[in-house]
């Protein structure tokens, strides 16, 4: 990858306001965001988006961080 392309990150937590504010601050410094909000979310998000990094909350309701991670 060069430095040219863009760098996806997904940014997943079940707090929106967490999720809005990481997303900002990672925009402003050149990356590509999605965001889920609970973990069966971030399973779609990770096949449809291929992220090149995951910021996992590990404490959802629906499905567990640690969950996600195994998957």
């Amino acid at each position: 990858m060069t430095m040219d392309e863009a760098r996806r990150i997904l940014v997943v937590d079940d707090e929106r306001s967490i999720t809005e504010l990481l997303t900002m601050a990672l925009r402003y410094e050149g990356f590509e965001t999605a965001t889920a909000h609970g973990g069966r979310e971030a399973l779609d998000q990770v096949a449809a988006f291929h992220p090149h990094l995951v910021v996992l909350d590990i404490m959802m309701p629906d499905l567990d961080g640690m969950s996600v991670l195994r998957r």
